[in-house]
């Protein structure tokens, strides 16, 4: 339900065409951040990450359009921005992986297993941070050894990132059997 009314008021943004109604939008943002108390900072800090995607959007519609319907855009991207912040934040993994096996409900019909998908989604997002870290440790001991990492040397870097994720991904797999995940 959570996820619907998230894409509802996304999507209810990019068809606002008054200034006051987008006011209304962000006093709703910042109503919400303060009630799931989620730091505002935080938020900012997202947003600037974001910056150049934002900005990009806005020169193409300056040139496509105007500069008062770039701003407009923008403004409407921060928003949505924003509110996708929030879900996530307010959202754990395990909410995200039954949302979407809810979602797939109708592939039920042509015998798909939902549980399967459930579990797949939650790994594949549990494995996010996961080579977050295995890259950012790979780049860190490329920078120790003096290697840069450019298009020369990405060949060598994705050798060694591959290898540590095929490695993690071995583990699970191996603690899914340990559970008896699947067996009949």
């Amino acid at each position: 339900m959570l996820f619907i009314i998230f894409i509802l008021y996304t999507s209810f943004i990019f068809f606002i065409h008054t200034n006051i109604l987008l006011l209304v939008v962000f006093l709703l943002n910042i109503l919400a951040m303060l009630c799931l108390k989620i730091k505002v900072v935080d938020a900012i800090q997202n947003i600037v990450k974001l910056l150049p995607f934002i900005l990009l959007t806005v020169i193409v519609n300056c040139l496509l359009s105007n500069y008062e319907y770039a701003i407009l855009v923008a403004i409407k991207l921060i928003l949505v921005c924003n509110v996708t912040y929030i879900y996530s934040k307010t959202t754990t993994v395990r909410g995200i992986a039954r949302t979407i096996k809810n979602l797939c409900m109708p592939l039920k019909l042509l015998k798909v297993n939902l549980d399967d998908i459930e579990l797949l989604v939650c790994i594949s997002l549990s494995m996010i941070p996961i080579l977050k870290r295995e890259y950012s440790q790979l780049r860190d001991a490329c920078s120790a050894k003096g290697i840069d990492m450019n298009v020369k040397n990405m060949k060598v870097v994705l050798t060694k990132l591959m290898i540590s994720v095929m490695k993690r991904v071995n583990e699970i797999e191996e603690s899914i059997i340990e559970k008896g995940y699947g067996e009949v």
